[in-house]
């Protein structure tokens, strides 16, 4: 070989070697080898290789029967498929005149020799038995045509045990982070999957990838892309897991599949571009193993999941999974979540709700309070609404109790509430029922959903526009069902104290009209059906004929009348004093304004006119109308300017118009005072006085007196005999008749007579 050092061996070396042993050699990977090499000065590696693989070439060529030299190389774009050309060596393109489908069967063929050692052994018959269900399902769900069948049938028999729409989506969207470990790592990956789950199902699809099992693949997988985001995603697809679990009661019943489509949906949505994620189709081919899935049973599966996962999104017909939440996805999730309202605020604004809904607008509000009665409405209905909604804090407004559920025995279980929890007015209350045959209010899972959806969208609302969205459409939703479901109403019929189990109600109808809303309408219902006028009438002329106050009488109409007597609905303050004024304007009674004003018609008034100018008169609330008393017409003095008649019987007297009054004190065993001619009531008198020209002119007196009575009685015959603030009156005799008196009692009665007048006393004393 001679004395001299080379960098290579020299041809006749090599020469000399394959004369001892022929050999082969084959360079797999070549072109990798050969573009990594450094050609420095220091280290000439690569001209050092270009040397020694041009000698083995020209040998090759030359002695064919001594080297047989194979290189395999990826393109014709590089130095190393160059230099190996340099001898127009014999190509082989395992492309060339090849189909794709024929290179993808060689190389999956390849794949399963280099994974099995003895996948070539078992027999085809057997595995086409096992993987039939699933094939079929395949080829259904994803519409294949029928001339196709018989190729897929024979992918996936070649495929197996891994299903051919794993290794296209592994080899083809999954693994494209590096060209040189593209094999290597997809065997490693499908080893694991294999040792995870091949004993497990009679084929492996993207669905065996578990998230929470690195050893089924996951682990492998995320190795070999090196990607952030997607080990990302894997924790976000974890967490829609717990949050399903935590969502759904019974889980493993009604999402079976849940770890399976979750798997398979995250697999498919690391992807790359528009092919990330999967139609609902795929993965149920995916979780389809020994027999087929019952199509609407997945349907509804697969929207279980979807409702209560954060992380998955609708593009089109397919689903992915994003880092970024879907938020309606996370509302309707949360609002799922039984655990996270356990403190009952989904009931508290349920309740908010169905109020709105009955009457929200700031025009109802004005009138009528409207609550929602809780879910425990029979056992302590006022521990849950707010306390300015409780019975001792009601005003004017008409009650509206929305009842939350059907009554199968309406007069019973509404007499009895009403007795229980309502301790006045029993009779303003408007009950708002639901329509026959609907399940309890509270109980109703989809109505809570939406009051939660709505409260979770509302509580979010500052995180984006999209939530506020989300707020309004919830709330819409609900308050439309709402709406909807209340069509019927109770009103107090018959009241029984003694027995609340006998108390009868109307029931009517909600008729709602366009623009009219719940409580208008059952305000129109009561005016023009239940309210009866001849009835209300009846009751006001015998308030008129007893000198009954106002006041007295409308606290009367807010309770239920006694001994089993028709109730009279009460229509509110306002409607109640308008039907008085105009049985004032039909002069059927006159009305004593608190001593100062007389209400009544004139004659010859007829009766619209008389209610135009009536109208406006009482306009006295509360208390105020205790003093606002109710007449008969003819008691009250005439007005407008027509004088009374004079009868016989006159005196005159003169003097001014103010004489000194006297009180007559008696004791019961003194005599009587004596009675005007026609007993109770008025005696006309006549008194002639000067007048300003020095002439007489006739003055009128009438006499009035009044049987043994209250004080508050004489007061308000005061006010019907027409003696006001300003009117004169003399002979004033007072008779104190009290049935047990001593001194004390006497002198605090003298205190309080008035110091400007002088009375006379007479008593008789018991002596000891």
């Amino acid at each position: 070989m001679g004395s001299a050092k080379t960098d290579i061996p020299s041809d006749k070396l090599i020469l000399e070697l394959l004369h001892h042993t022929p050999t082969m050699l084959l360079l797999d990977e070549y072109q990798t080898w050969y573009d990594g090499l450094t050609n420095t000065k220091q280290h000439p590696y690569k001209h050092w290789a270009f040397n020694f693989i041009q000698i083995l070439s020209e040998i090759a060529k030359e002695h064919p029967d001594l080297l047989a030299l194979v290189v395999s190389v990826r393109n014709g774009d590089t130095d190393a498929y160059q230099q190996i050309h340099r001898v127009n060596p014999v190509q082989i393109d395992f492309k060339a005149g090849g189909s794709p489908e024929r290179i993808q069967h060689d190389r999956r063929r390849m794949l399963l020799h280099r994974l099995f050692d003895n996948r070539i052994q078992i027999d085809p018959t057997a595995i086409d038995s096992i993987i039939a269900p699933h094939v079929t399902e395949f080829l259904r769900l994803l519409e294949t045509p029928p001339t196709e069948h018989d190729r897929k049938r024979r992918d996936f028999g070649e495929a197996w045990p891994f299903a051919p729409h794993l290794l296209q989506l592994l080899e083809d969207q999954v693994l494209v982070a590096t060209d040189a470990q593209e094999t290597r790592d997809l065997i490693r990956i499908l080893a694991n999957l294999f040792k995870g789950r091949g004993e497990a199902t009679p084929i492996l699809t993207a669905a065996d990838f578990r998230l929470e099992d690195d050893t089924t693949g996951i682990g492998a997988l995320l190795d070999s892309v090196a990607n952030q985001q997607h080990r990302t995603l894997r924790e976000k697809a974890l967490r829609n897991i717990t949050f399903v679990m935590e969502a759904v009661p019974d889980y493993a019943v009604k999402v079976p599949h849940l770890h399976e489509l979750l798997g398979s949906l995250w697999l498919r949505s690391i992807a790359i571009g528009s092919l990330a994620g999967a139609e609902p189709a795929t993965l149920q081919v995916d979780i389809t193993r020994d027999q087929p899935l019952d199509g609407n049973a997945f349907q509804v599966e697969l929207a279980t999941i979807i409702e209560n996962s954060f992380n998955i999104h609708q593009e089109g017909q397919r689903l992915v999974f994003k880092e970024e939440e879907n938020p309606q996805a996370k509302v309707m999730a949360c609002a799922r979540n039984d655990k996270l309202f356990a403190d009952g605020s989904d009931l508290v604004q349920l309740a908010k709700e169905i109020r709105y809904a009955v009457g929200g607008s700031e025009e109802v509000a004005k009138t009528f309070r409207v609550i929602a009665l809780p879910k425990v409405w029979m056992a302590d209905p006022w521990a849950q609404v707010d306390e300015t909604e409780h019975p001792d804090k009601w005003d004017d407004r008409l009650p509206i109790l929305v009842v939350p559920e059907d009554l199968d025995k309406i007069g019973p279980r509404l007499g009895r509430w009403t007795k229980d929890f309502l301790q006045k007015r029993r009779n303003t209350v408007r009950f708002l029922l639901p329509r026959t045959g609907s399940s309890p209010l509270f109980n109703d899972r989809d109505l809570l959903i939406l009051a939660r959806a709505g409260l979770k969208a509302l509580e979010w609302s500052s995180q984006g526009a999209e939530y506020r969205k989300l707020h309004t459409k919830y709330q819409g939703e609900l308050r439309d069902i709402l709406k909807k479901r209340y069509d019927r109403f109770a009103v107090l019929s018959r009241w029984n104290f003694a027995d609340p189990t006998q108390c009868e109600f109307h029931v009517e109808a909600l008729k709602l009209q366009k623009d009219v809303q719940i409580p208008a309408a059952i305000e129109i219902a009561v005016a023009n059906d239940l309210f009866v006028p001849e009835d209300f009438a009846d009751l006001v002329l015998e308030t008129a004929e007893a000198n009954g106050s106002v006041g007295k009488l409308l606290r009367e109409l807010q309770e239920p009348r006694p001994a089993g007597q028709d109730c009279i609905p009460w229509l509110g303050e306002t409607a109640m004093k308008e039907r008085i004024l105009r049985l004032c304007a039909k002069g059927k009674i006159a009305i004593n304004l608190r001593g100062m004003e007389y209400l009544q018609t004139q004659p010859g008034e007829d009766e619209d006119a008389a209610w135009v100018r009536l109208r406006p008169k009482l306009a006295y609330t509360g208390r105020q109308l205790d003093e606002v008393l109710l007449l008969l017409p003819a008691v009250v003095p005439t007005t407008g300017g027509t004088a009374p008649v004079i009868s016989s019987g006159t005196s005159t007297r003169g003097g001014g118009l103010f004489e000194p009054a006297t009180i007559q004190i008696t004791p019961p065993s003194g005599g009587p005072i004596p009675q005007p001619p026609g007993g109770d009531g008025p005696a006309p008198a006549v008194e002639i006085g000067g007048g300003i020209f020095g002439g007489t002119t006739p003055k009128t007196r009438t006499s009035y007196t009044n049987p043994t009575t209250s004080p508050l009685n004489l007061i308000g015959k005061l006010e019907a005999w027409g003696v006001g603030p300003a009117t004169p009156v003399s002979s004033v005799a007072l008779i104190l008749k009290p049935s047990v008196m001593n001194g004390a009692q006497l002198k605090d009665f003298l205190r309080k007579l008035p110091d400007a007048m002088t009375f006379e006393m007479s008593l008789e004393k018991e002596d000891s």
